[in-house]
């Protein structure tokens, strides 16, 4: 009797110790609600998972924003891309921190693309070098990445020790050919490997960088007009270029030839935060077409940001000198923080704004 009146009793603790078992995992009633009052469970877990890290970010010198720490302290990488209408759209140009666009041969224009924390492994397409985009490459005391080149630029690559990652050299270390394209406007390149081939030749080093100002939030440049719509007339129909502002995105937005400038990639429009026009005197060199731009001096100057347009002068005391901006008032230019484009042009060309 006993053994039974045991084994009776230890059956309904069980069965009690399991009905607050079951209570306590489901929880709550039918409704599903649970009770806010009860007191919390010890649970015993496992150790935490680890989460990744938050990179710290330092503010880029080129661009002025935010960017991961340690991609600031690499060399620049400087990269010739063609401008022909067979050539657009481009792919890349909207990683780089600043492009220049400055008139080749024919009333066409190309690209120099400066990279410091921004790559990307589709870009082009590559082209030859000129000597006075070579000069603009000076300013961020880059690695140079092109494809051949006028006699005078491959001579300057030699006399002025250029950090050359020519096409010729590399090859399929960093640069291939797409398929879709016919040559020369197929040729392209990967940031990365660009740089992996550079750190090989001991290119590779950390440089002094030009020094920009930059607007701190709700600050202006003094004396601006507003002035929504840029309109550059590089010399031929396809080169035509118009900046439009979009004060929703705080950007200019890019066409040119009549059409939307797009990424051939991302299939996005082309934008910058800042547009400079720089002129330049001009003159045809050779029976080629080749062009001089002696860009070491002064000259005039307009400047674009946040919808306003500003007057001024460029200022550039040496070839390996940066170039800097300045207001009618004597004050450096600030930037927005974002991509700035330097259309360099003829002192003659007429750009409506």
């Amino acid at each position: 009797m006993k053994n039974k009146l045991t084994k009776r009793v230890l059956t309904v603790l069980s069965l009690v110790f399991l009905s607050l078992l079951l209570s306590g995992c489901f929880g709550g009633d039918s409704t599903g609600e649970t009770d806010s009052t009860a007191a919390p469970v010890s649970v015993k877990t496992s150790a935490p998972k680890q989460t990744e890290p938050i990179e710290n970010l330092v503010i880029n010198p080129l661009s002025g924003e935010p960017v991961p720490e340690g991609t600031t302290d690499r060399r620049p990488l400087a990269v010739m891309i063609e401008n022909s209408p067979a050539a657009r759209p481009q792919s890349g140009l909207g990683k780089a921190e600043i492009v220049y666009e400055i008139l080749a041969e024919g009333g066409l224009t190309r690209f120099l693309a400066i990279y410091l924390a921004g790559d990307t492994d589709m870009l082009g397409p590559v082209r030859s070098a000129r000597p006075y985009f070579i000069e603009r490459m000076f300013e961020y005391q880059a690695m140079y990445a092109f494809c051949g080149g006028s006699p005078a630029a491959l001579k300057m690559v030699k006399t002025e020790r250029v950090a050359s990652l020519d096409e010729f050299g590399v090859g399929r270390k960093a640069y291939f050919r797409i398929k879709s394209r016919k040559a020369p406007h197929n040729l392209y390149a990967d940031t990365v490997k660009l740089r992996q081939v550079g750190a090989k030749k001991g290119y590779e080093k950390q440089v002094k960088l030009p020094e920009f100002e930059f607007l701190e939030k709700g600050e202006e440049n003094p004396g601006g007009i507003t002035s929504t719509n840029i309109k550059i007339n590089y010399p031929t129909r396809y080169s035509k270029v118009n900046w439009e502002y979009d004060s929703g995105l705080k950007q200019y937005k890019r066409s040119e030839g009549g059409s939307v400038h797009r990424d051939a990639v991302t299939g996005k429009q082309l934008t910058g935060s800042n547009i400079i026009v720089q002129y330049v005197k001009t003159s045809i060199i050779d029976k080629e077409g080749r062009l001089e731009f002696p860009m070491v001096g002064r000259g005039r100057a307009l400047m674009f940001t946040e919808g306003k347009s500003y007057s001024g002068k460029w200022v550039k005391s040496g070839t390996r000198s940066q170039t800097y901006f300045y207001l009618d008032n004597g004050e450096v230019f600030k930037l927005n923080p974002g991509q700035t484009w330097i259309q360099v042009v003829p002192s003659s060309t007429k750009v409506e704004y």
